[in-house]
C-alpha cells in the first residue's frame, strides 16, 4: 500500500505519495496561507482516494512528545492527530537515505532555517528539538535583531528567506537571478557558514547535505570554502546539496512507511 508526504514549510506546502513501486508520484502543492487549516481535510482526502496505508506530516515546527509547541513561521498550527515530525528532520532523513549516510547534518533554508541530525541511520531528536541550528545567537549588540520566534540575535534573523528579503527588500530567489554575489557578502552568510562548522566540529559528521528553496540555491563550493574557515584541517565531511524541493515530503513519506 502507499504513504503519504506532506511538507508544510512556511510558504509551500507539498504533497507526494511513495507508491509500492518505490517510485515518488507529486501530488499537489498549496500556498501555506491559503490551505494550512484544510490540511487536516486534504490529507484524508488523498489517503481514501489512493488507499494510503499511514500519512506523516513534515512541519516547520518545534515537535516535543509528538505535540507542536511553536511553530514561528507559520500562519496557524493545523490540528493533526496523526503521524508528525520536523520539516528539517523529514529532509535529513530523506538525505540519509538518498546518499547511504549513516552520520549526517541535513540543514534546509527557505523560509527559516531548520537542521536535522542522522545518527546511525536514524534521527536524533535529543529531547526533542535537537537541530535547531535556525536559532543559535549569532549576533551582536552593534546589530540586534529580533527573530521571528522571539528570541534575540538567532541565526534565522540574518539568513534565510524572511531575513533576507527584510535586510535586502527582495525575495532571494529574486536577488539570486539578479546580483548572487550580495548572497555571500551578507553576514548571515557567513554566521551561517560559522554555525555548520561548529556543528561538524561538534559531531564529526560525515557529511552536511544542504535543501529547501534558498538552500539548494547555494554556490556549495563557497559554502565548503566559508565553512572551512571554522574547521581543524582533520575535519572533512562531504558538503553537498539537494536540488530537489520535495524533499521534505519525500522524507516525509519514507518516515510513513517506517512508522516512527
Amino acid at each position: 500500500m502507499p504513504f503519504l508526504g506532506v511538507d508544510i514549510g512556511g510558504t509551500n506546502i507539498d504533497v507526494v505519495l511513495l507508491e509500492d513501486s518505490g517510485e515518488f508520484r507529486y501530488l499537489r502543492s498549496f500556498k501555506t496561507s491559503d490551505k494550512i487549516s484544510e490540511i487536516p481535510e486534504i490529507i484524508k482526502d488523498y489517503e481514501r482516494r489512493y488507499g494510503v496505508e499511514r500519512s506523516c506530516l513534515g512541519i516547520a515546527a518545534w515537535i516535543k512528545a509528538g505535540k507542536i509547541v511553536k511553530a514561528p513561521n507559520l500562519p496557524t498550527i493545523p490540528e493533526f492527530d496523526g503521524l508528525m515530525e520536523n520539516d528539517a528532520n523529514c529532509f535529513a532523513f530523506y538525505a540519509a537515505k538518498k546518499f547511504a549516510f549513516g552520520n549526517m547534518l541535513g540543514i534546509t533554508v527557505g523560509t527559516g532555517i531548520g537542521a536535522g541530525i542522522v545518527i546511525d541511520g536514524k534521527i536524533y531528536r535529543g529531547k526533542g528539538l535537537a537541530g535547531e541550528i535556525g536559532h543559535v545567537v549569532v549576533g551582536n549588540t552593534e546589530d540586534s535583531r529580533t527573530c521571528v520566534c522571539g528570541g534575540k540575535d538567532h541565526l534565522e534573523a540574518y539568513f534565510g528567506g524572511w531575513a533576507i528579503k527584510k535586510e535586502t527588500g527582495m525575495e532571494a530567489k529574486e536577488l539570486f537571478k539578479l546580483d548572487e554575489s550580495k548572497i555571500y557578502e551578507m553576514k548571515g552568510f557567513k554566521d551561517f557558514c560559522r554555525a555548520i562548522g561548529f556543528a561538524i566540529m561538534l559531531m564529526d559528521f560525515e557529511a552536511v547535505i544542504i535543501g529547501g528553496g534558498i538552500g539548494n540555491r547555494l554556490d556549495i563550493a563557497r559554502l565548503k570554502e566559508e565553512v572551512g574557515n571554522y574547521l581543524m584541517p582533520e575535519f572533512n565531511p562531504e558538503i553537498a546539496s539537494i536540488k530537489d524541493e520535495l524533499a521534505v515530503a519525500k522524507g516525509a513519506a519514507l518516515l510513513a512507511k517506517e512508522g516512527s
